[in-house]
């Protein structure tokens, strides 16, 4: 729990990004050694004077821990769990996303060490075609063992959620706002409170009050992508927060699934979006008529390999690749 404190309470500190917690990490063990450390620790640990300076202040630093312990309270009496990035449930492939967050704060269950996640993505307001397919690939590629991630948005996100909590699949909703905040969709309420209760996730990086924001919303897409092993896109205009979620997978090196749809449906405004990432590193297409879901687990296979392949676990041994994958 001082970890958790200590962490929380450098995210209070007024100028010091989730970056220079990073960067601060890799030179002390435990963030609570940072508030201890000399201006000098801090010089050659790479923060610069004038968040030294901050960092230092002590009217600053206690008033950090101060709103840091009353934020653990209020999340405690909310069923509100927070995390750090050394946690065993923070999601293993967000681990290996460069801007990750250093805490998570969630409700419902996550699952220890999850790997195995792809998210599934759309517009708002899609196609009726495009809804039917969200529901099969959901249904398809959640009973062949992978979670479900989303972002409980209205339109292919509520699709994929519901679907993977139809079907018993594991799901997790990433959102863009604190979690006491007011549900955005609001008809979406009751289906968080879903999640929940079936024992999935709602996650966000923001603190409890967070409100939404269009800028919370592009860096929740992040998370989307990052948390996956792939994302699937089955429907999107040229702009909109699924362009922006297949825009930060392929930065993460995750494959991006999209339907081949006929001609004159890649035509259409609902999917110019998706036309646009053809024949882009990265971009896999996948039959619609006859999902080809071999063909699709051997593509996750690769990035899998990719992520995990040469790596440890904490205590040495070589990460073992579950039955998905044998």
């Amino acid at each position: 729990m001082d970890e958790i404190i200590c962490t929380l309470a450098l995210k209070n500190i007024p100028g010091i990004k989730d970056s220079h917690i990073f960067l601060l990490l890799n030179h002390f063990n435990n963030p609570c050694d940072i508030f201890n450390a000399t201006k000098a620790e801090l010089l050659e640990a790479g923060l610069k004077q004038d968040h030294i300076e901050i960092l230092k202040n002590s009217r600053i630093a206690r008033t950090a821990f101060f709103d840091a312990i009353n934020e653990i309270e209020e999340a405690g009496k909310n069923n509100i769990k927070i995390i750090t990035f050394k946690s065993p449930f923070y999601p293993s492939n967000l681990l290996l996303v460069k801007n990750r967050p250093p805490v998570l704060y969630y409700m419902g269950v996550l699952k220890e060490n999850l790997k195995f996640a792809v998210a599934v993505i759309g517009q708002r307001m899609p196609p009726e075609y495009a809804g039917e397919l969200a529901e099969r690939i959901t249904n398809y590629i959640g009973l062949s063992g992978f979670s479900i991630i989303s972002g409980l948005a209205a339109g292919i996100d509520t699709i994929a959620h519901k679907t993977a909590l139809n079907y018993g699949v594991y799901t997790a909703a990433f959102i863009g706002s604190g979690l006491l905040e007011l549900v955005y969709p609001p008809e979406n309420k009751e289906l968080l409170q879903e999640v929940v209760l079936k024992k999935g996730a709602v996650i966000s990086e923001l603190s409890l009050y967070s409100k939404l924001s269009s800028k919370y919303l592009v860096a929740r897409d992040r998370l989307q992508s990052g948390s996956s092993l792939a994302v699937f896109a089955v429907s999107s205009p040229v702009s909109g927060g699924t362009m922006k979620t297949c825009g930060f997978a392929m930065k993460q090196k995750r494959p991006v699934f999209i339907p081949d749809y006929p001609p004159a449906l890649m035509d259409d405004h609902a999917n110019l979006g998706l036309k646009s990432l053809i024949n882009k590193p990265g971009v896999v297409k996948f039959n619609v008529n006859n999902i080809d879901l071999n063909n699709i687990i051997d593509e996750i296979r690769i990035i899998y390999n990719d992520l995990y392949g040469e790596k440890t676990d904490k205590t040495g041994l070589p990460l073992t690749q579950l039955k998905l994958f044998e």
